[in-house]
């Protein structure tokens, strides 16, 4: 019982990982063009790319101790979507004091299941999502009032997303990226992190949790 109750910890803390690690990504980006130049350049390369080696004084210190070439492939390759994303994207008025914040209570989160008290969120053992997963941000990005992308060109690319090997998720995911950005729709960086990282696992869960997501998003526009 106790190695059950410990269970949604770990992952609640991983998933607090890597809200903090997307934060900063945005805070850099947005602070510092030199950086977000050269996260931006990392783009569908891998990690022995020549384009790449900027990218290591970066994000080197911010990856999890020992992790191997697949998971940090995946940091590597959301700082970079992130740093892709229009200038726009990272307006100066976004208040710092907000990441600070949620990094505080993560932080608190963490000490309080340490301690050993009870967590009022915890929730029994299981994939616990930290937000919207793509296939959300798809259905979103169909659904949203004005929204510029079309339904038949969304379920063609979760479709073409879902049947990818982890190589092939890292490569058609920027090409899905730009489309969502022509829409209001917004992407959780986190989730999509925490996807990328266990893809190599379990791409046939995520996979269906995404179409599931997508389809259920679509399937309620349509009953309106």
């Amino acid at each position: 019982m106790t190695f059950q109750a410990s269970q949604p910890s770990k992952r609640q803390t991983q998933r607090a990982a890597y809200a903090a690690f997307t934060a900063h990504i945005e805070h850099l980006c947005r602070t510092d063009p030199g950086a977000r130049a050269a996260l931006r350049a990392g783009l569908r390369r891998d990690l022995d790319h020549p384009r790449t080696r900027p990218m290591h004084r970066l994000l080197t210190p911010r990856l999890p101790e020992g992790c191997d070439d697949k998971t940090a492939q995946a940091y590597y390759t959301v700082a970079s979507l992130i740093a892709a994303q229009p200038r726009h994207a990272f307006s100066p008025d976004q208040a710092d004091d907000e990441d600070t914040a949620d990094k505080h209570r993560a932080a608190k989160q963490q000490a309080t299941q340490e301690e050993g008290q009870p967590d009022e969120r915890q929730t029994p053992p299981g994939p616990i999502p930290y937000g919207s997963s793509f296939g959300a941000t798809l259905g979103q990005a169909v659904t949203a009032k004005g929204a510029s992308m079309r339904m038949s060109a969304a379920e063609s690319r979760i479709n073409l997303l879902t049947r990818q090997s982890l190589r092939g998720i890292h490569l058609h995911l920027p090409a899905a990226v730009n489309q969502v950005r022509t829409t209001d729709a917004s992407i959780d960086w986190g989730q999509l992190l925490a996807d990328l990282i266990d893809w190599q696992y379990q791409s046939g869960r995520i996979s269906r949790r995404w179409l599931q997501d997508f389809y259920r998003i679509t399937a309620g526009a349509d009953q309106d």
